[in-house]
């Protein structure tokens, strides 16, 4: 049996500025936790400290989203939490780019969802839910910073043992960071960031304009691998741009420990050497690098946290 918190039905926050969703013993919570990425949706049923009834399919299909948090919950549950591969406004609920999800721009999906289903809905960016997650489940260090190595490149940051949401629910954007003023053109409007360069999208750009292949960018380190030499100064260059992203984030917020995950990191056997020899050179005190042992789960994680780590200033949660 399901027991219910007392929320606010105005606030959809804890009454008495209670902490929002906890787990005594005589108390069964269950949260859906939802990971909407670029591609592919992964929803899950959070209960007694475990993901359970895994289910995923194409992004982009509100109703099949809706549907499945009703399989994995038949019975109800207590929350919904959602990490989103796009920009947003936590406060708000709002999304701001969603160019997976056609349709979805400037939707309010826990107006949307709560409304449909009848709870309390969070919603916060993929990168901070993981490191949401990495806090919660994984390295459960203090003061870290998780960055995703994948298609794009995106960071959360935690300081004290508190994820930092920043104004809005968007900081740690570290992908949207420019390193090469005179670098390629990003899909934010900007050039030279971080992601241009160094993401999966940036790696087969390269391989394109260079090699005149169409070729993924795992596609690309496998040949490095390989000893390609035309590959290996591609996958260098990616390399030194992350190295100075992390030794940027090295300088600036002194974290004991940078946490990687995301596709790109498969390969770190290649690649890792490469990106603490740069972190090396630039950064004074350079912290350890460690791969996230979460998995493609850590975004399920980070979303089952959402609840209880909802911001306290933004009482009016989604």
């Amino acid at each position: 049996m399901t027991h219910r918190l007392p929320l606010s039905p105005e606030l959809s926050c804890p009454l008495d500025g209670a902490t929002l969703l906890f787990e005594p013993k005589e108390v069964s919570v269950k949260i859906v936790t939802v990971d909407i990425g670029g591609t592919r949706t992964r929803v899950a049923r959070w209960e007694r400290g475990a993901l359970h009834d895994r289910r995923s399919f194409a992004t982009g299909n509100l109703d099949e989203l809706i549907a499945t948090v009703r399989v994995v919950a038949p019975e109800g549950f207590d929350a919904l939490g959602i990490s989103f591969a796009g920009a947003l406004d936590m406060r708000t609920g709002k999304i701001l780019s969603a160019p997976n999800a056609k349709g979805w721009q400037e939707l309010n999906l826990p107006d949307v969802l709560s409304h449909r289903m009848g709870c309390p809905v969070f919603l916060a960016n993929d990168a901070n839910c993981a490191a949401l997650g990495e806090l919660t489940a994984g390295c459960r260090a203090e003061d870290f910073v998780y960055v995703t190595w994948s298609t794009g490149i995106g960071g959360g940051l935690v300081s004290d043992g508190r994820v930092l949401w920043g104004n809005s629910g968007m900081a740690g954007e570290i992908g949207h960071t420019v390193i090469w003023p005179d670098g390629p053109p990003c899909a934010c409007g900007k050039r030279g960031c971080l992601e241009a360069v160094a993401a999966g999208a940036g790696i087969a750009r390269v391989a394109q304009e260079q090699l005149g292949q169409q070729l993924t960018a795992e596609e690309v380190i496998s040949r490095a691998v390989r000893g390609d030499t035309s590959a290996q100064g591609i996958v260098a260059d990616a390399c030194r741009a992350m190295g100075q992203g992390l030794a940027v984030l090295s300088e600036l917020l002194e974290p004991e420990l940078l946490v990687l995950g995301g596709g790109i990191t498969q390969s770190w056997a290649y690649l890792g050497p490469q990106v603490e020899h740069t972190l090396n050179d630039l950064a004074r005190k350079p912290p350890p690098i460690r791969l996230t042992s979460l998995g493609d789960d850590i975004g399920l994680y980070g979303a089952a946290a959402l609840p209880e780590h909802w911001p306290q200033r933004w009482k009016r949660a989604p």
